[in-house]
């Protein structure tokens, strides 16, 4: 059962960050693995680049609020819905992509 939540900013007993970096791993692997069909390497590097500022992500992540994906405690995918009706994200790991959602 997939289960949908609020954007978690922090652990409020540790202060760790814990659902930014979940989200930038379904971000980064979704694109170079799934959307790299679709767009040009140069496209994929600077949408998706190896090196980034984390602290940029997580700002990035609190200003969109998105809506987490869970399966069995485990973070499977995010997307957002901004007050204007506009979805800026909407990335699902690739083994749920596989099961779940058709090929597009």
């Amino acid at each position: 059962m997939i289960i949908i939540r609020d954007y978690v900013v922090s652990d409020m007993t540790t202060g760790i960050e814990t659902d930014a970096a979940a989200l930038w791993r379904i971000f980064f692997n979704t694109i170079r693995n799934i959307n790299c069909r679709d767009y040009s390497q140069a496209q994929i590097e600077a949408w998706a680049p190896e090196s980034y500022d984390f602290t940029a992500w997580q700002q990035r992540m609190q200003g969109l609020s998105p809506f987490v994906a869970e399966m069995d405690g485990v973070i499977v995918g995010y997307t957002d819905l901004q007050p204007d009706g506009l979805i800026d994200h909407f990335f699902v790991i690739i083994s749920i992509k596989a099961k779940v959602l058709p090929e597009h």
